[in-house]
């Protein structure tokens, strides 16, 4: 059954998702990336766009679980107060959590999406947010993730993002559009608002 996507028109806000140390350590150039999601980040302030935060748990597994040192949100890209961060379990940042609650108070119906990993959470909530209406812009070379192997086969991170990158605009949902832009894009964008 199909079901109408509402269209959200609204603000844009940027959504941070995973840039914690243990996620992005072993990252696909990593460091370069966590900077330039921080001056997306610091652009995106200054222009007073709303940036929401989004923080991986697992209890069982001591480097994610909460309060730990390693599933920190990095200093470079950390939150400042009244800025939300959204605790999730599960890779599309929609699922069980306060995300869709956080946005509509927000009057957000566009995402700038950056963090970790490319291949799994930025891939699943980009997903899920087109499919629940949002528009998403990713930002193509401010996402992450480490290498993947299944059945012999190594796939480089690299591969990973870059098929995110091209993927991502060909996902085709009623009222709602998906694109991607550099992190230079994106931040000129902020200020021309």
């Amino acid at each position: 059954m199909h079901q109408e996507l509402q269209d959200r028109g609204g603000r844009t806000a940027l959504l941070v998702i995973d840039v914690q140390i243990a996620v992005v350590k072993d990252g696909f150039d990593s460091d370069v990336v966590v900077e330039r999601i921080g001056k997306v980040v610091e652009a995106a302030r200054e222009a007073s766009v709303p940036v929401v935060f989004v923080q991986h748990e697992v209890p069982e597994y001591p480097p994610m679980a909460r309060g730990g040192d390693d599933w920190q949100i990095r200093s470079e890209v950390a939150p400042v107060d009244g800025e939300p961060v959204v605790a999730k379990r599960y890779p599309d940042s929609f699922v069980d959590t306060t995300l869709t609650e956080t946005l509509e108070s927000l009057g957000v119906g566009s995402l700038i999406v950056a963090g970790a990993q490319s291949d799994c959470c930025i891939r699943a909530t980009s997903q899920g947010a087109l499919s629940r209406g949002y528009d998403v812009t990713l930002v193509s070379d401010a996402h992450t993730t480490s290498d993947q192997e299944f059945d012999g086969v190594t796939i480089p991170a690299e591969t990973s993002v870059a098929l995110i990158n091209a993927s991502l605009p060909w996902l085709l949902y009623p009222n709602a559009t998906s694109a991607v832009a550099s992190y230079d894009e994106v931040i000129a964008g902020f200020q021309k608002e």
